[in-house]
């Protein structure tokens, strides 16, 4: 029995325990480093996804800032968790901020989606709010898009910003939006610009006017400038007013339909109350080019000479650009507005943004009715001999006309029937050589011959004139504060003289 229990065979083999605890603790440690990795991986995870989502909130909270910047003064709709650059002007008008963030719109539209309103947002709210119900209306000529985002339901109107459109696009979108709107009462019309401003205030004010909700435009004007923005003030560009009042005239007076342009003749300009700091040149344009331009600091007026055609040929729609040192300004006209404008400060774009103040300064603008072939003729003469109302007061102003005798300047008035345009001193001159002529006679003295009979127009002190390549004249004054007292007084003299221009256009005098 011990012998038994002492063998060494018949006991079973024993266990190596270092081997055992090596492989416990190994299977141990894999354990302790897979549950470590997924830890970490744990942790990596949720700090970039928490990084992300900070990051998102971030950019999220950036571009709300920059989009509510963008917008300044409208009004936005934030309603349904949209927060977008939009206006009901009326139940079936929206004025909105461009759709920008298409690849579309090109690399600059695609950038303003992160701070004006984005495609897919626009998209998003109209399908919600109007499926299958709304048209857009697209007037910017800068950005365009793809029609089949908005399924087809997309037009374009394009002009260019801080300017007017043609007076004929104006009907032709208020015609579209009221054949669209006359589909479905629940239909809307969604008009766009850049802003969603001004351009779509020209046309929104002008289609309110057409559908009858206003009878006069500045009722029309009022009423979206308040739905639109919160201090009142989005259709401001005195030019873009002038045209929703011209629409207003065509609808009062041509039954909505737009009349042939009529074609006139641009005369002349006069600056009155121009101080020296203010020598513009002048540039006329249509929509298409430029094509009369005087070149720059060229003085105070500018006129056609009697018997020429004029400057420009007009038709419909003309921008008339003054560009200064101290700042450029403009301004739109249509032909159907009178033939002698007097624009103030008010009714220039872009004056207010001058660097030195000028008060009570105008720009006249004179044209005469053109068939292509001759000046118009005046019906009645003149009996008066009074100055037509507008003339301006400084003579050193006058730059185009023939320096030699009134009376015979008169006769050239009557027996051509154009009408007289004289600068008050000049007036005062005639008067007073009038008065001397008339005591000399009763006196039997012989008559004394103004300055300007023995100059030549060209001399050195007298106004050059320089031709054009389209035959009109622009003018050289002189200015004679820098001259000699003398030298002034000639200057003035012969300025009286020359200040005669003939227009065409008949008016009455004051």
């Amino acid at each position: 029995m011990e012998s038994k229990a002492t063998d060494p065979s018949t006991q079973p083999p024993a266990k190596d325990s270092g081997v055992e605890n090596a492989t416990a603790a190994a299977a141990a440690s894999g354990q302790d480093n897979t549950q470590y990795a997924k830890a970490v991986s744990g942790v990596f995870l949720s700090f970039t996804k928490g990084l992300v989502n900070t990051s998102q909130s971030a950019v999220k909270a950036v571009q709300v800032k920059a989009r509510h910047l963008v917008s300044q003064n409208k009004r936005r709709y934030q309603e349904g968790g949209f927060d977008l650059d939009l206006t009901y002007i009326t139940e079936n008008i929206i004025a909105m901020g461009f759709p920008a963030g298409d690849i579309s719109s090109g690399l600059f539209g695609y950038v303003e989606g992160f701070y004006r309103n984005h495609m897919e947002e626009v998209i998003s709210f109209l399908e919600t709010t109007h499926k299958g119900k709304y048209k857009v209306y697209n007037l910017c000529s800068e950005r365009l898009y793809d029609a089949s985002r908005f399924e087809g339901k997309a037009a374009s109107f394009p002009f260019d910003d801080h300017n007017c459109p043609p007076i004929e696009l104006i009907e032709s979108f208020c015609r579209s939006a009221h054949s669209w709107l006359k589909e479905g009462i629940e239909n809307v019309v969604v008009v766009h610009c850049k802003a969603g401003m001004a351009r779509t205030g020209v046309m929104i004010c002008s289609l309110l006017l057409f559908l009858k909700f206003f009878p006069t435009a500045e009722e029309a004007m009022n009423y979206y400038n308040h739905k639109r923005c919160i201090d009142g003030k989005a259709l401001v560009l005195p030019s873009q007013i002038r045209y929703v009042k011209y629409f207003e005239h065509i609808l009062k007076h041509f039954n909505g339909e737009t009349p042939p342009a009529r074609r006139c003749m641009l005369r002349g300009f006069r600056l009155h109350n121009c101080p020296y700091w203010i020598r513009p040149s002048i540039t006329i344009s249509d929509h298409k080019e430029d094509f009369w331009i005087n070149a720059r600091k060229k003085g105070f007026v500018v006129f056609a000479l009697p018997g020429e055609p004029g400057l420009a040929e007009l038709v419909g729609d003309f921008k008339i650009q003054f560009q200064d040192s101290h700042g450029d300004f403009y301004c739109w006209l249509n032909t159907m507005t009178e033939n002698r404008k007097i624009l103030t400060a008010d009714d220039l774009d872009g004056y207010e943004k001058r660097k030195l103040p000028c008060p009570g300064f105008q720009v006249e603008v004179v044209m005469i009715d053109y068939d292509g072939t001759t000046l118009p003729t005046k019906a009645k003469a003149d009996s008066s001999g009074r100055t037509p109302e507008g003339s301006a007061s400084d003579a050193n102003a006058s730059s185009h006309g023939v320096a030699g005798n009134p009376n015979q300047s008169k006769i050239s008035q009557r027996e051509d029937g154009d009408d007289v345009f004289s600068d008050s001193d000049g007036d005062e001159t005639e008067d007073k050589m009038s008065r001397q002529a008339e005591a000399n006679s009763r006196a039997g003295l012989p008559a004394s011959n103004h300055p300007s009979n023995t100059r030549s127009v060209d001399s050195p002190r007298s106004n050059s004139r320089k031709p054009t390549n389209d035959g009109a004249e622009k003018s050289h004054p002189g200015h004679s504060r820098k001259l000699s007292s003398s030298g002034g007084d000639d200057i003035r003299a012969m300025a009286a003289d020359a200040s005669v221009f003939s227009f065409g256009d008949d008016f009455d005098s004051e």
